[in-house]
């Protein structure tokens, strides 16, 4: 018998990619722009059930691409008190407005079914499996209502012959509400017999930017639910805080939108909204996220400190993005945020695995430090801030008061690493479920 050597692949490092979810939101027509002219170069997209109605044809177009389509029911909004009157009322698999909130006994057999006949319809590639608030004062049962959805789901979508659409699971909670080891115990045992693909982690708490014991405590509690055997991804959230998870390898990838539905707050998830004020006038503000920095300036305030002396190059020029002046950052700053969310993390996914988290302290993390103590060092003139509107004495306190939060939170996970070691488990790559990709050849 002869004997065959195989060579030891040495050298060769574990590269596993990271699942980037783009949540297209009410932003559709700016959405298919960007993806058209390549200034968005998504692989993966969330549609809302509630806004198919006039997005079906861009999910359509964008499936014919090659591009991995996901539908979110928007079962939780339909059941708070808080959300349940907002878009989600037109979900096209209601037979007619819900005029209160969904209730437990609301999910049957017949619900389910029009679930799956949505999917099919669209074409989707994911559909999210409705899930509930676990944190609802009102009712404590929704683990075990939506497990049984889930499974229900399975079958109706076998049986319409959506097979090949793979369900994920959203667990919607705090991150306190997830800290306690046995509370996340029962989860993990119940998520891990689910017919699922993946699990997404909706978490109220974190916020938009990043502290040191917040993303600390992430990352901890996130690690305990590597043993589910299932892929993990961070849901509305974006920049360094889903970075950091991907990292230290506790998340298989993250969704969020384009500077909007990138964090979640369930403060109010069970209080009835307090009706409008007619007079009020109500414009959403401009926020332009600076790449790199861990937050963002109202566009005034962007404006003011590029006028300091060195404030333009240090806003803006990133590693990933260079802009050429400050009315294109503003103007095109959702590109340019789409365009680092894409890039930062192709750039730490060319990182090998065991190197991701030490990657990401000694250039991410130790770059947004440096940037942000430089922001704290510009010196706009009073009457420049004055001419431009803005509050001098509260941007210098904010941009020092961000400038020594970023260094409290390299330092955390500078001591967390240590603690982890290189060998720690990671969560399983989440794989694409497109057959042939016809516009991007990577699997993100």
């Amino acid at each position: 018998m002869t004997k065959v050597v195989v060579p030891f692949p040495k050298g060769q490092r574990l590269r596993s990619p990271l699942a980037q979810f783009f949540r297209v939101g009410d932003s559709h027509n700016k959405f298919a722009e960007m993806f058209a002219s390549g200034g968005l170069p998504a692989s993966r997209v969330v549609f809302d059930a509630g806004r198919l109605n006039r997005q079906t044809a861009l999910a359509k177009e964008l499936k014919a691409e090659g591009v991995e389509i996901t539908i979110d029911t928007g079962a939780a909004e339909l059941s708070s008190p808080a959300r349940h009157r907002t878009f989600v009322r037109n979900s096209a698999w209601l037979t007619k407005v819900p005029m209160s909130p969904l209730g437990p006994d609301d999910y049957n057999a017949d619900v389910i079914e029009r679930i799956a006949e949505m999917a099919v319809a669209v074409g989707a590639d994911r559909v999210l499996a409705p899930s509930h608030f676990l944190g609802d004062p009102s009712f404590d049962g929704w683990l075990k209502v939506d497990a049984a959805s889930c499974s229900a789901l399975r079958t109706a979508l076998d049986r319409l012959g959506g097979g090949r659409i793979r369900i994920d699971y959203p667990v919607i909670q705090s991150v306190q509400g997830l800290v306690d080891p046995t509370s996340r115990k029962a989860l993990a045992e119940t998520l891990s017999i689910l017919p699922v693909d993946a699990v997404w982690m909706r978490l109220s708490g974190l916020g938009k930017e990043p502290g040191p014991q917040k993303v600390r405590s992430l990352i901890r509690m996130l690690s305990g639910f590597h043993n589910i055997g299932k892929p993990v991804i961070l849901d509305y959230c974006s920049g360094l805080n889903s970075e950091a998870t991907e990292a230290f390898g506790v998340a298989s990838g993250s969704a969020s939108g384009i500077l909007e539905l990138d964090q979640f707050n369930a403060r109010d998830w069970h209080k009835m909204p307090e009706e409008p004020d007619p007079d009020a006038r109500f414009a959403r503000p401009r926020i332009v996220q600076v790449p790199g920095l861990g937050r963002g300036f109202y566009a005034n305030e962007f404006e003011l400190l590029a006028k300091s002396r060195g404030g333009r190059k240090l806003l803006l020029q990133s590693e990933f993005v260079t802009v050429s002046s400050v009315e294109e950052m503003v103007r095109t700053r959702k590109q340019i945020q789409a365009l680092h969310l894409v890039r930062s993390q192709e750039a730490l996914q060319s990182v090998p695995d065991l190197n991701r988290a030490g990657h990401f302290l000694s250039k991410t993390m130790a770059d947004a430090e440096r940037r942000a103590k430089d922001v704290s060092f510009l010196k706009p003139t009073e009457a420049q801030a004055q001419a431009a509107g803005v509050d001098l004495t509260s941007l210098r306190k904010r941009t020092r008061a961000h400038a020594e939060t970023m260094g409290k939170v390299a330092d955390a996970l500078e001591k967390l690493h240590e603690e982890r070691g290189m060998e720690s488990p990671r969560a399983r790559a989440c794989d694409f479920n497109v057959d042939t990709a016809l516009r991007r050849g990577d699997q993100r």
